[in-house]
């Protein structure tokens, strides 16, 4: 008898009826209602970390007790990964409802202007990489993980993770994590204004770059190698042009060409290849290189000229353990003018490059 009433108390929420009930909870809460929104857009990956870490920023308290009374009352359950998920059976419902408390991001582009007019590089760089790393991250390094190692490095750990807060709070980030995974997503940003952002920061790159005092550099110890290559194998054109049945003009272009430095729009770098005789150096000019970039990278052979030395120098072949190609695979020169170079291979017209803008000592990669 017991028994039987039990079951008769069992009565199945209507999705009308789940529907009010989350309506109610979050009318009268902001706090609920910042929960719902976060486990809306965090789907699978909202984690108890993840969901904490975000309504710290957005609130500025903690939502653990929070998170268990709204198990409690079963607006909320949890995932086979532990996330916290919309009751099962109701998603449909929650996603109509909740979808209703998500805030419009502000334009990216618009918050890049502000950052510039600020001076905050800090917040440059950090919006650099997350519109380089995908969130799904690369082989080794979690996106999160990696953007978080390089933002400390260049600047400090509370740089990054003040940075961190600011941009969950500025509504424009948000923090995901599921079984090891981690990720800052720009989220509901639309490709146009992505792609708005990424020419901004192009610009703003080029004119930096552009700038500094190497690139000129660079580009006198080119025409001058160039000019050494032409004369060198002037006595040689003629015979050579026989041979080859070519034009001696496309000969002499054999022996020595520049295609001149241009702003790479993907890596945010200066670029240029380079050909003196039989040898080719594809030249990278950038003021910072990060481990995404080294990694991501794939012409060669290269010499990434940079005013700083990668943090990361040392540790190399732990930045590319999970990298294809691997680095016995690849052709990476890292030079600082007028300091010391780091390479993990020989060529002759590297040697003349590299002693030509200053370095004489060279240390393997």
């Amino acid at each position: 008898m017991k028994v039987e009433m039990k079951k008769e108390m069992r009565v199945k929420t209507t999705p009308e009826e789940y529907r009010d009930q989350v309506l109610k909870l979050a009318e009268g809460s902001e706090d609920i209602k910042t929960l719902l929104r976060l486990t809306y857009l965090l789907k699978e990956h909202s984690s108890e970390e993840a969901l904490t870490r975000n309504f710290s920023a957005l609130r500025d308290g903690d939502c653990r007790m929070l998170l268990r009374a709204l198990r409690r009352k079963k607006v909320l359950g949890r995932g086979p990964f532990d996330e916290y998920i919309c009751r099962p059976g109701y998603e449909t419902v929650f996603d109509e409802v909740v979808s209703g408390f998500v805030q419009k991001p502000q334009p990216l582009s618009g918050y890049l202007d502000t950052m510039v007019k600020a001076g905050d590089k800090a917040a440059i760089k950090m919006i650099e990489l997350l519109l380089k790393v995908s969130i799904h991250g690369i082989p080794g390094y979690t996106q999160y993980r990696l953007i978080e190692k390089e933002i400390s490095e260049w600047f400090s750990p509370s740089v990054f993770h003040t940075l961190e807060q600011k941009f969950i709070a500025d509504n424009l980030c948000i923090y995901g994590q599921k079984r090891g995974r981690e990720f800052l997503w720009l989220y509901h940003q639309s490709e146009d204004e992505l792609m708005r952002t990424r020419e901004m920061l192009a610009e703003i790159r080029e004119r930096e770059l552009f700038q500094m005092p190497i690139v000129k550099r660079v580009e006198d110890v080119i025409r001058v190698l160039i000019g050494l290559s032409k004369r060198e194998s002037k006595e040689w054109k003629e015979i050579a042009a026989t041979l080859a049945e070519m034009p001696e003009g496309d000969i002499e272009k054999l022996s020595g060409h520049f295609s001149g430095f241009k702003m790479n729009k993907d890596f945010l770098f200066i670029t240029g290849d380079m050909l003196i005789d039989r040898d080719s150096l594809y030249l990278v000019i950038t003021d910072t290189l990060s481990r995404y970039d080294v990694r991501e990278w794939r012409e060669d052979p290269v010499v990434f000229i940079t005013s700083e030395p990668p943090a990361w120098i040392d540790k190399a072949r732990q930045v590319f353990e999970y990298a294809y190609p691997k680095l016995s695979d690849r052709k990476i020169a890292i030079a600082l003018p007028d300091r010391v170079a780091y390479t993990n291979y020989q060529q002759d017209l590297l040697s003349i490059f590299l002693k030509r803008i200053g370095i004489d000592e060279v240390r393997t990669l």
